[in-house]
């Protein structure tokens, strides 16, 4: 049930982006959809095993950590900020599980089943908060900016 439930949510957080949202949410929603489908595409393919690091999942994670920081480059929003941080936690998880060999595969299992719960929050979140929307100028970080 959780699983439909999660889909449902990622689709109206998801699709609700890309019809309603400003252009940098629309690449977020994107990269975050096409994440999930490719994140469930390999789970189908690899199977469910949580005893080690699949590289393959680790290298779509980073990729998709990568892409997403780009994009909150150069769309600077708390949506893109918020979602590209929550999947370098995501990845991380992946790193853990492979420096720390005895980490216990139920804890490295419930990280990689939870990371994408808080970025189809934060989505659907910025539906109803406008100010998450909004670029992010240099003013807005007064105490980073050089001052002449």
């Amino acid at each position: 049930m959780r699983v439909e439930i999660y889909l449902i949510l990622l689709v109206l957080a998801t699709g609700s982006a890309l019809v309603l949202g400003k252009t940098g949410e629309k690449w977020v929603a994107g990269t975050v959809l096409a994440g999930n489908l490719l994140t469930m595409a390999l789970e189908h393919r690899l199977g469910g095993s949580f005893g080690s690091v699949q590289l393959s999942y680790l290298g779509l994670d980073a990729i998709l950590a990568a892409i997403l920081c780009a994009i909150a480059v150069r769309y600077p929003s708390w949506v893109a900020i918020c979602v590209a941080a929550f999947q370098i936690n995501g990845t991380l998880g992946h790193l853990v599980r492979l420096l720390v060999t005895d980490t216990i595969p139920f804890s490295y299992a419930f990280l990689l089943r939870v990371w994408a719960w808080p970025m189809v929050f934060t989505l659907l979140a910025s539906r109803f908060l406008p100010k998450m929307q909004t670029p992010l100028l240099a003013r807005d970080w007064p105490h980073l900016v050089a001052r002449p």
